[in-house]
C-alpha cells in the first residue's frame, strides 16, 4: 500500500482550509454589506417620503396598524389610486420587510391601501451597485480603508484642500461635516456608529460615495 507524503497532506490541507475560508469570508460580505431602510409614518405621511437605496438592500416598513404598503403605477400613484402593480410589493397593516428581491432597480411608487385618496404615498428609488458612482467627477479617486474603523482617507490627483464633506446616515441625516485640510484627505469618523454611509464632497468639483464603518 502506498502513503502520501505526510507534507503534501497538509499542504493539500492547508489550502483547502483557506479556500473554505474565503469562501465564508465572502458570503459573510456579500450579506453584510447590504443595508435595511427603515420606513415609518407621521400620521399620514410616510417618513421619509422618497428614499434612494442601492439593487440588493431591503426596505423595512415600521408602520402604524392603521396603515399598509401597495406598490403601484406611476399613473396609479400621480392621481392617488389604489390599483395594485402586478407583481408589486405589499405589506399588511402595521407594515413588514421588503426584501431586496421586490426592489429592482429603478423607481417604484407605492401607497397607503388605506390612505391613499388623502395623497399617503411615497417612492422608492433603487440604483445599481455602482449607481452613486456613476457621475465621477474627481480624477482617479480611492477611498482608503473601506470598511473603516477611525481614519477615512480619501487620494485623488486633484488638491482636495478646502473641500468640503458631508456625511449622511441610512436615514438621511447629516452627521457629520467639515473640510479636507491635507492633500490625503483624511476623515476622523471613529465617533459614528458602526453602519453605511454617504460621503459627498462638495465644491468646484464634487463626488459622493459609500463607506463602511466597522
Amino acid at each position: 500500500m502506498k502513503f502520501e507524503n505526510p507534507d503534501v497532506f497538509n499542504i493539500k490541507s492547508e489550502k483547502m482550509r483557506k479556500y473554505l475560508l474565503s469562501i465564508i469570508l465572502f458570503s459573510f460580505a456579500a450579506t453584510s454589506f447590504c443595508t435595511t431602510w427603515v420606513i415609518t409614518n407621521t400620521g399620514s405621511t410616510f417618513t421619509p417620503a422618497t428614499i434612494t437605496i442601492t439593487f440588493g438592500d431591503n426596505v423595512n416598513f415600521t408602520i402604524d396598524g392603521s396603515h399598509a404598503v401597495l406598490e403601484v403605477s406611476q399613473t396609479t400613484w400621480n392621481a392617488n389610486g389604489n390599483t395594485a402593480l402586478a407583481g408589486g410589493f405589499s405589506t399588511p397593516f402595521g407594515g413588514g420587510l421588503v426584501p431586496s428581491s421586490q426592489l429592482a432597480v429603478g423607481t417604484h411608487y407605492y401607497v397607503c391601501q388605506a390612505h391613499y385618496a388623502s395623497g399617503m404615498k411615497g417612492i422608492i428609488i433603487v440604483q445599481s451597485a455602482t449607481g452613486i458612482k456613476e457621475n465621477q467627477s474627481l480624477p482617479g479617486l480611492s477611498v482608503y480603508p473601506n470598511p473603516s474603523n477611525n481614519l477615512l482617507t480619501i487620494k485623488t490627483s486633484d488638491n482636495l484642500i478646502g473641500l468640503e464633506y458631508f456625511i449622511i446616515d441610512q436615514v438621511g441625516r447629516q452627521v457629520l461635516n467639515g473640510k479636507l485640510v491635507n492633500e490625503t484627505g483624511q476623515i476622523d469618523i471613529s465617533r459614528l456608529s458602526s453602519g453605511i454611509y454617504v460621503v459627498q464632497l462638495s465644491g468646484q468639483r464634487k463626488q459622493s460615495f459609500k463607506v463602511i464603518k466597522k
